[in-house]
């Protein structure tokens, strides 16, 4: 999984998961120009916790766990907080990740 940084002053990066995130939740679709939407923060704390936060505006929705070759062991999304529209499987469907590798750009 390729990790593309925004263009902001935090460690903000976009990817498939946050844009299938955006697609599964349809908050892509409610907000204009594309200001709310998920992302994974990747600072210097969160790499040493072996713990990407996934992100959107408001609050932390889960996580991205990886190993120390960064390959991804374990994706979180939790369901209760912010975020209201995921469908009921969201966890499920995005095990697909699991097993790739967390590449920065």
């Amino acid at each position: 999984m390729k990790l593309e940084r925004s263009k902001s002053v935090f460690e903000e990066y976009r990817c498939g998961l946050t844009k299938e995130l955006d697609d599964m939740s349809g908050i892509s679709k409610q907000h204009y120009y594309d200001m709310f939407h998920h992302y994974i923060l990747a600072d210097e704390w969160c790499r040493n916790q072996k713990c990407l936060a996934i992100r959107v505006p408001g609050g932390t929705v889960g996580g991205i766990h990886f190993d120390d070759n960064s390959i991804i062991t374990k994706i979180v999304i939790d369901t209760d907080y912010v975020v209201k529209t995921y469908p009921t499987n969201v966890n499920e469907l995005i095990q697909k990740f699991v097993g790739e590798i967390v590449e920065w750009t």
